[in-house]
């Protein structure tokens, strides 16, 4: 019988360890109120602009709200860099900095446009989200 419930234990331990595995890196931060995860921001992303990630001059769904997601922020006078790719060139990372690279690869895979900004991240954002959130990280680093 103490076999049965050792196994039984061990299972258990065992789900749990791959649940707790699976989660993501995305699940490892706490979102802003406007959905954006800490990240770490990509070499070369602007400073004081947002970058859009997203496939150029493709007739997809994502591009087309990519499109709308830029208008809008041109709109509301927010700079805009757009890109098509990310790379991280970090010697020695941090934990905390490979975790931040493990969600902003994350954010980036869940789908076009991927948007970054102040070392914050969301894939497909409305642009009142991306528009809001822009400005709470103005507020916060004034």
């Amino acid at each position: 019988m103490r076999i049965v419930a050792a196994l039984i234990f061990a299972c258990a331990v065992y789900g749990a360890y791959q649940w707790w595995d699976g989660r993501g890196p995305a699940h490892a931060a706490v979102a802003s109120e406007h959905g954006f995860l800490p990240v770490e921001m990509p070499d070369g992303a602007p400073r004081n602009a947002v970058l859009v990630l997203a496939p150029r001059n493709c007739p997809s769904e994502q591009a087309r709200r990519t499109d709308v997601l830029v208008g809008e922020l041109e709109r509301a006078g927010i700079p805009v860099v757009r890109g098509d790719s990310f790379f991280f060139d970090v010697e020695n990372p941090t934990a905390e900095q490979v975790a931040g690279m493990k969600r902003a690869m994350a954010v980036f895979k869940q789908g076009a446009p991927a948007v970054y900004f102040g070392g914050m991240g969301m894939s497909n954002p409305t642009p009142a989200q991306a528009i809001a959130e822009y400005r709470a990280a103005r507020g916060r680093h004034r």
